[in-house]
């Protein structure tokens, strides 16, 4: 268990290694909305993609465009740095960028720095190749390891068994698997239809849900908009289920606007990007959001700066104060915590109905 208060706004937050559950408290009056140095961070040690066209032939659009780059992976001693200077402030790092994070060539040794610094790792994984020694690895010294969803139902079968095999593997080994679900208006139908005839694997921890978003060879007609079958599957996602499920932030407003009966609202979270988190790229310029490195926001080269510096920075102090600028002037921003700070086309608030203010009002 670990115990923090934050040097600079002085919240508490309680941290256990063991299952990540993660306490912010306001007990000293103060509301845990800033952080004064990153709680997590997302560190692509990955530079490329080294499997190439497996997601492709999948069908997925990957944000990174890792199988077309081929910029090289970070160093063990680059990442030792990042470990050290968040040692003690930083609980968790999330292993990823432009590839599968176990198939870095110093992945043991990665996570092995981690557990040095005590910071606890975990990663995501397409399932693509996963070998033996990497489940190891995972199950050794990861808090707990996603696996992106790639299977559709096609014809009453799953369509990708390396999905199915990979999170399978994982669980028979004892690891704390969670599914990253990806929702775009091609995938929502079927995860409503796995929703109510339970069809995810045995065994997972949770199925996290994360929005479609136009970035990389993502495409704005993909992306998921307002609508009743939304509605339907926000509020089929929130029931009991034999798994937890959990949403990516930029689903808040939406999951506001239709869950309210369903979820406490201090268990909701605005975006965290540039307040308790940080992405840092295989060559160690860091950015307020993974998103954010093929959406025209200039990164921070780690370099020339500290983690410090760079949190304490104009680029980031200015995402703090900006957010979404199609929120300004909007009477119900308190309400949907503000939608995506970065402005990527993928906001789902367009009102709170009446009757859910008062939640807020209380």
């Amino acid at each position: 268990m670990i115990f923090y208060k934050d040097e600079q706004f002085g919240f508490y937050e309680i941290f256990n290694e063991e299952n990540g559950t993660l306490i912010r408290s306001d007990v000293c009056g103060v509301d845990p909305i800033c952080r004064s140095f990153p709680e997590l961070l997302d560190v692509g040690i990955m530079g490329h993609c080294d499997s190439r066209y497996d997601c492709k032939l999948a069908g997925i659009d990957c944000y990174q465009k890792g199988d077309s780059i081929a910029t090289p992976h970070m160093t063990s001693s680059d990442f030792d740095l990042i470990a050290r200077q968040a040692a003690g402030k930083t609980f968790q790092i999330a292993l990823g960028g432009a590839g599968d994070p176990s198939k870095h060539p110093e992945f043991q040794k990665i996570l092995r720095i981690c557990k040095h610094y005590r910071i606890v790792p975990n990663l995501t994984t397409s399932g693509y190749g996963l070998t033996d020694n990497e489940i190891q690895n995972i199950k050794e010294y990861c808090g707990a390891v996603a696996v992106s969803w790639y299977s559709r139902i096609i014809g009453g079968r799953e369509s990708n068994t390396a999905t199915i095999e990979a999170v399978n593997r994982l669980v028979k080994e004892g690891c704390t698997t969670n599914i990253h679900y990806v929702i775009s208006n091609q995938t929502i139908d079927e995860a409503i239809y796995r929703l109510e005839n339970d069809l995810f694997p045995q065994g997972i921890n949770a199925v996290i849900f994360i929005l479609y978003k136009p970035v990389g060879y993502g495409r704005k007609d993909k992306v998921v908009s307002q609508s009743e079958l939304l509605k339907k599957f926000l509020r089929l996602a929130v029931k009991k289920h034999r798994f937890r499920v959990g949403f990516d932030t930029c689903f808040t407003p939406a999951v506001l606007r239709f869950c309210m009966d369903d979820i406490p609202v201090n268990c909701i979270d605005a975006c965290e990007a540039g307040t308790f988190s940080m992405y840092i790229d295989s060559q160690l310029i860091a950015y307020p959001c993974s998103f954010g490195i093929d959406y025209k926001v200039n990164g921070i080269s780690l370099k020339d700066n500290t983690i410090r510096d760079v949190w304490n920075s104009e680029l980031f102090s200015q995402l703090r104060k900006s957010g979404d600028k199609r929120c300004f002037g909007c009477e119900d921003k308190l309400y949907c915590l503000g939608g995506c700070k970065l402005g990527l086309d993928i906001n789902l608030c367009k009102g709170l109905k009446e009757d859910n203010k008062k939640f807020f009002l209380k």
